[in-house]
């Protein structure tokens, strides 16, 4: 989603692209072979993102996307997604270091109040 996003993005929303364009802007840790970039296109299509429209140029097969509502909006609700993810584990850790500090405390106290 990311790929089809930076390429519609450029052009408000609606790009032609290849099926090697999108290969080159993938991760090259991930294996995509034709027909799973086609289901993944297709999913995306199903899923709102955008319309998806398979064409013929110069005997190379692109893709025609249009993005809908819902796609033009990915990249605020990825950044949305990862500023919550990050308040959670900011949470956590204070919440962490408040139990060390609360342990830390009472047993103090305990001492304090036997003597030792």
């Amino acid at each position: 989603m990311r790929a089809v996003y930076q390429a519609a993005d450029k052009r408000a929303g609606t790009c032609l692209l290849s099926p090697l364009d999108l290969y080159e802007t993938l991760s090259l840790d991930l294996d995509f072979d034709d027909e799973e970039l086609d289901v993944t296109l297709r999913n995306l299509e199903i899923d709102d993102y955008f319309d998806v429209t398979r064409s013929d140029r110069k005997g190379e097969l692109v893709y025609c996307i249009n993005m809908h509502q819902k796609g033009l909006a990915f990249a605020r609700v990825e950044r949305a997604f990862r500023s919550n993810i990050r308040f959670k584990i900011l949470l956590a850790v204070v919440g962490g270091l408040c139990s060390g500090a609360a342990a830390l405390g009472i047993r103090l106290l305990i001492q304090k109040l036997s003597g030792l």
